[in-house]
C-alpha cells in the first residue's frame, strides 16, 4: 500500500488509528493491465482510486474523434471523474491505464459509508476538489502564458516517468501542441 496515502491521511486530516482501522474495511487493491479502462465515457463513475504504481491517463474525444489527454495519473495521485462520481451522472471522460497499474479503490457506496462513519473523511472530498481546481487553474495559466517549448521542458522535468511511458501523441495533446511541433522540440533539446 502507498505509504504516502496513509501518511497524508494522518498528517493532513488528523486521522486516528481507529479512523484508519475503519477505513481499511472500505477499500480494496485493484489492478489494471496496460490499455485497460478504469472508466469509460458514457458510464457513471462508481469508483475512485489512488495510484500505488503504474500510470493512467484521462482523455476525451474532440469533434473530429481525436483523443485529447487532459490528465496523467502517477503514483500517489487521485484517479477520479469528479462530476460523474460526485453527481452520479454519465462521464464525458475515459480513464485508461497506460501501463500495468495498482490502485487503492473506493466504490461510491463505500465512500458514502466512510463519510458517515469517519468524520475526518468529510474533509477529504473538499480538499481533493480544491487541489484539483488549483491544478486546473495552474494548467490553464501555463497553456496561455508559456511557449510550447517551455511547457514541454517543465513537463519533462516534473514527469520524466510519463515521458518514458506515454506516446508522443498523448503528451502533445496534454500540452496543447501538435505532434510535429513536439517532435521538433524534442529533436532540438
Amino acid at each position: 500500500m502507498e505509504l504516502n496515502f496513509i501518511q497524508s491521511l494522518f498528517k493532513h486530516f488528523n486521522f486516528t488509528n481507529v479512523d484508519w482501522e475503519i477505513t481499511e474495511q472500505y477499500f480494496h487493491i485493484g489492478e489494471l493491465k496496460a490499455r485497460e479502462f478504469f472508466l469509460n465515457e458514457g458510464k457513471v463513475s462508481d469508483r475512485i482510486g489512488v495510484v500505488e504504481s503504474g500510470l493512467l491517463r484521462t482523455f476525451c474525444y474532440d469533434e473530429n474523434g481525436n483523443e485529447i489527454t487532459t490528465q496523467f495519473h502517477v503514483p500517489g495521485t487521485l484517479v477520479i471523474s469528479n462530476t460523474s462520481f460526485n453527481q452520479q451522472v454519465l462521464s464525458r471522460e475515459n480513464i485508461k491505464a497506460i501501463e500495468f497499474s495498482k490502485l487503492i479503490i473506493f466504490t461510491y457506496k463505500n465512500m458514502q459509508e466512510l463519510l458517515k462513519r469517519v468524520p475526518a473523511w468529510q474533509q477529504i472530498p473538499l480538499a481533493a476538489s480544491e487541489y484539483k481546481n488549483r491544478q486546473k487553474e495552474k494548467r490553464i495559466l501555463e497553456l496561455q502564458t508559456m511557449s510550447a517549448k517551455e511547457r514541454y521542458l517543465k513537463f519533462l522535468e516534473k514527469y520524466p516517468q510519463i515521458c518514458r511511458s506515454a506516446t508522443v501523441g498523448q503528451i502533445a495533446s496534454y500540452l496543447g501542441i501538435d505532434i510535429a511541433t513536439l517532435s521538433r522540440i524534442r529533436r532540438n533539446i
